[in-house]
């Protein structure tokens, strides 16, 4: 598939991914399928100042001469057709409530001045899809531990406060298959998980820690960035219409803050009193 731009000539599809679930994020760019770069957030940054000068790297990237490959959400309307992606991935939860705000927000904001559309993953179907490396067809290759189908995945996110947010998957031919909703597990539940799950079930993600009853599973750990994940994830679900409208972009949190928790507490401990 390939879009028009505004002297009518083809060029591949190219889509941008941003993802702030955890304390660090990642960005990528797609290109007809393969992504074309990827970064990391620094560490040592907050997303809000590292965020849009990671994406505004990307687009030059992929079009060094032209000048208007422009992000800042004021510019970006005057921006090219060939500057601009053919839409926004996202990761739109669960994971940190500052990181997936200011990721929705992003996206959300650049796809409206662009005029194009978000594609939306939640992020345990993107950390399943980080466990195999970009572009690996079914065949795989030397050294490559691919998933036969029907094989079972547990993606654990550690969600704190002695919770964890639990993706499960099966394994087809193509790609991660979620067999469940997300769910939020406390420890007592996430421990009987694991205890119960069949033996050989790959697990991964941050939740899965030393002490836990994993011995008769097979951890698995990250191939790609989390943003590249996506983007692979995402340019499929574009080609197939599987599109948000930017307005409609919003974070799942799939539980209230710390502080509304809070909240709700002290309001149900006054009604008792």
């Amino acid at each position: 598939m390939t879009s028009q731009t505004e002297s009518d000539s083809p060029r591949p599809v190219i889509g941008l991914a941003l993802e702030v679930i955890g304390r660090e994020g990642s960005v990528a760019l797609i290109c007809d399928g393969e992504v074309a770069q990827t970064d990391d957030l620094p560490g040592d940054v907050r997303a809000t100042a590292s965020l849009t000068p990671a994406l505004q790297s990307l687009l030059l990237k992929f079009n060094p001469a032209d000048s208007n490959a422009q992000i800042n959400p004021v510019e970006s309307a005057a921006a090219t057709r060939a500057s601009r992606p053919d839409f926004i991935a996202v990761a739109d939860g669960p994971g940190s409530f500052t990181g997936l705000r200011i990721a929705a927000s992003t996206a959300k904001t650049l796809a409206y001045a662009w005029g194009i559309p978000v594609v939306t993953s939640d992020s345990l179907s993107v950390l399943a899809a980080a466990i195999l490396p970009p572009g690996i067809s079914r065949s795989g290759g030397p050294g490559v531990d691919l998933p036969d189908p029907g094989q079972r995945l547990i993606v654990g996110l550690d969600a704190y406060r002695g919770q964890t947010f639990v993706g499960s998957f099966e394994a087809t031919d193509s790609g991660w298959q979620s067999v469940r909703e997300v769910e939020l597990m406390d420890r007592a539940e996430w421990l009987a998980a694991l205890e119960s799950a069949s033996p050989g079930t790959w697990v991964t993600g941050d939740a899965i820690k030393p002490g836990l009853p994993t011995e008769h599973l097979q951890p698995v750990g990250r191939k790609q960035t989390l943003a590249s994940a996506l983007a692979g994830h995402s340019h499929q679900k574009f080609l197939v219409g599987q599109t948000t409208d930017p307005m409609e972009v919003l974070p799942k949190y799939f539980r209230p803050s710390a502080a509304e928790e809070k909240a709700a507490s002290s309001r149900t401990g006054s009604a008792k009193g």
